[in-house]
């Protein structure tokens, strides 16, 4: 023990504890060269007493007596006096006492109060020797804690853990063994390792023991993780036992321990990358997945400790769904999809790869798919109809959920399908079939028959306001309201009803707006140029000879044109892209002194429209909504917008699996007269009637000037 600790151990006593009389018995005179000098200064005025100069008497009376408010340090060397020779023996027991052996002074360091510790600090020399440590144990200690609440507080220094308990030392070791997202089984952690050269690991052991019941004549790590994975795992599982693995499973008495500290380790955001890597190691060696194919899906639902459960999970809740197609409770199975979606595989740290997020999109199509099926419960005998009006209003009210839900479930199935994953296959061909024969084609019958009694030679619906007429419905009465008033028009290329309604829950939900939804009688033939002209102010729309659409005798083709059109009105039109990037003041000024603004959106059909993207049409419409949300907060709040209106001029119809040939429907000869010929429509003069179309005139559908004509393919689709 050197001098100056010494001097620091005596400044402690004296100065910071505020003692007056401290005694050091040196036993073995040790310490006789250091008090034969004279007390260094810094002590608080301490003077040196040596009882065996003066004798025990004297220093009785010096102390007692003759200087009662002094500061003494009692120094004696030797036997220690039996307590009836002992003439300091009162004053010693109300005094401070010192001692100047290592252990003493780590003891006092330590702030420990027990002088029975000195021999296990004594025993922990190797860990106390490092000040560096001994600083970190210290934070963690309590004055009265004892010999195995400071080993397990040296093992969380060691292991890094800010908390010392069994739990988090155990896990903060496990964490350490992560080596670049990895976990060994076959070699054990390095802090083992350090735990047996600090004398520390028996101890360790010893914990793993009284939690969790671990016992084994030469311990591993990686035997007590197997054995916990597997208890915790056959507690998820209930009743259900797998033979192969159940020598694996802990003592009754530290099961539920297991549990709870898998669960903690799962839900710890900082140390859930190694609970994921060493489950994935264990399951792996155990050979965990081939086992699962035995368990129902009512034991399957509550495991999380393996993330191989997840692929079995969607696979018996698909099975589910297809059994119970016909006669479908929607809750249960969405209760199963939430319950996974929030659990640790799908919830955690980790959720954003790839493999988790497909089975993530995995569960939100599966539950599409059972809504789907039970609205095709509720609609099956429900799809004739007196007349167009009410299909009209069945489709506004409801149907409409068909197409969303098809969209929804080949949106989130598509990551799934994409990896060779076969888990939805057979899912996806009974959506396919349920959208088609229970939908589309019973519709599509429907429609066309309704056309061939006439609404075609008419084309009104009551409550449906026609596209036609859009501004002159929508946006000149606002106008009228006040000179004040502006109106702001988003015009998404291809953006359906469906989707509209998703985007009106969107706004009204996470925003809080107050968007209201409404359904208006579209053109016919409904493509992109006469959509969007009939959406202009116009008194008259009508055809050039090669088919292009005019409104009021001037071009309609173009954002350049159409804003041409609208400064009649005090308008102007600008593409969508342009204006998203500008600056507030920029957008300002570039709208200033317009009370029309017509907004132009193309993203559905610059992919959905074109061969090679084609198959991207419901991504598409998922980046649409996103796109819409942000433009209508962007006029809302950079222009200062009262009101907008999102509408379209046009929607689709699409499926992802092509229909077959015999399925299309489509036209053996080009009409004369024919000025545009398309795959969903084609437009003339004198086209005549076809067998293979529906045959009607625009003057009638689109309240245009001339007689153009049109037909449209008959059919289902």
């Amino acid at each position: 023990m050197k001098a100056h600790e010494v001097d620091k151990a005596l400044h402690q006593k004296f100065v910071v504890d505020g003692e007056r009389l401290v005694f050091w018995h040196d036993t073995d005179a040790e310490f006789a060269d250091y008090v034969a000098k004279q007390l260094p200064d810094g002590l608080g005025g301490a003077q040196l007493l040596d009882v065996a100069k003066i004798g025990g008497l004297v220093a009785k009376l010096k102390l007692e007596t003759d200087d009662t408010t002094g500061r003494y340090l009692v120094y004696s060397s030797g036997p220690r006096p039996e307590p009836e020779h002992d003439w300091l023996l009162d004053i010693r027991l109300y005094s401070a006492e010192f001692h100047a052996d290592v252990a003493s002074l780590w003891l006092q360091e330590l702030g420990l109060t027990g002088l029975y510790l000195r021999d296990h600090l004594k025993a922990r020399a190797a860990f106390l020797g490092n000040q560096d440590r001994r600083q970190k144990l210290k934070r963690l200690l309590a004055a009265a804690d004892d010999e195995a609440a400071i080993d397990l507080k040296m093992m969380a220094v060691l292991v890094g853990s800010s908390v010392a308990t069994p739990f988090a030392v155990l896990q903060a070791l496990c964490h350490g063994h992560l080596r670049q997202g990895s976990f060994s089984l076959e070699v054990e952690p390095q802090a083992l390792a350090t735990f047996e050269k600090m004398g520390l690991e028996s101890r360790f052991w010893s914990l793993m023991m009284e939690l969790f019941g671990y016992e084994a004549e030469s311990p591993t790590l990686s035997a007590l993780l197997r054995r916990l994975f597997v208890s915790e795992f056959f507690h998820q599982v209930g009743d259900e036992r797998i033979s192969a693995l159940a020598h694996f499973e802990l003592p009754p008495s530290g099961r539920r321990n297991a549990v709870v500290f898998l669960t903690q380790w799962r839900d710890s955001s900082g140390a859930a990358t190694s609970y994921d890597a060493s489950a994935t190691a264990v399951a792996q060696e155990l050979k965990v997945g081939s086992h699962l194919g035995g368990l129902n899906l009512g034991s399957l639902r509550g495991v999380f400790t393996f993330w191989e459960a997840e692929k079995r999970v969607v696979s018996g809740l698909k099975a589910r769904v297809l059994s119970e197609a016909s006669a479908i409770d929607i809750a249960p199975i969405s209760a199963i999809a939430s319950e996974r979606q929030a659990g640790h595989w799908l919830a955690g740290p980790g959720r954003d790869s790839k493999d988790r997020r497909a089975i993530h999109d995995a569960y939100d199509a599966i539950v599409a798919a059972a809504e789907l099926f039970a609205l095709h419960n509720t609609h099956r005998q429900a799809l004739g109809f007196d007349s167009p009006v009410t299909l009209l209003e069945a489709y506004r009210d409801a149907m409409h959920a068909f197409d969303r839900l098809y969209r929804r479930f080949w949106t989130k199935a598509k990551s799934a399908l994409g990896k060779g994953w076969d888990l939805l296959k057979t899912l996806a061909e009974e959506v396919e079939r349920v959208y088609d024969q229970g939908f589309l084609q019973p519709l599509g019958l429907e429609w066309s028959r309704l056309l061939d009694e006439g609404f075609l030679g008419e084309w009104r619906a009551t409550g449906f306001n026609a596209q036609s007429r859009f501004y002159r419905d929508q946006i000149a009465p606002h106008l009228l309201e006040s000179k004040r008033k502006r109106a702001f028009v988003i015009i998404s290329d291809a953006f359906r009803y469906e989707a509209a309604a998703e985007l009106v829950e969107e706004l009204n939900g996470k925003y809080r707006m107050d968007a209201e939804l409404s359904a208006m009688l579209g053109v016919l033939p409904s493509y992109t140029a006469l959509g969007m002209a009939s959406l202009l102010p116009h008194k008259n729309l009508s055809y050039t000879d090669k088919g292009n659409v005019l409104a009021d005798g001037k071009s309609t083709a173009g954002t350049e044109a159409r804003s041409k059109i609208l400064a009649a009105v005090d308008g102007m039109a600008c593409k969508a892209k342009d204006l998203a990037v500008m600056k507030t003041d920029d957008a300002r000024e570039f709208t200033a002194g317009k009370r029309v603004v017509y907004i132009y959106h193309n993203v559905i059909d610059a992919r959905g429209d074109r061969a090679p993207t084609e198959s991207e049409t419901f991504a598409a419409v998922s980046a649409c909504i996103h796109e819409l949300v942000e433009l209508v907060l962007f006029c809302v709040n950079k222009l200062n917008a009262a009101k907008v209106w999102v509408t379209a001029d046009h929607g689709f119809l699409f499926r992802q699996q092509a229909p077959a040939e015999t399925q299309k429907s489509t036209l053996s000869h080009k009409p004369d007269h024919a000025v545009k010929v398309k795959k969903r429509y084609v437009i003339g003069r004198g086209l005549g009637e076809s067998p293979e179309a529906h045959h009607g005139s625009t003057s009638i559908t689109a309240r245009t000037d001339d007689e153009m004509e049109f037909w449209i393919p008959r059919g289902a689709n």
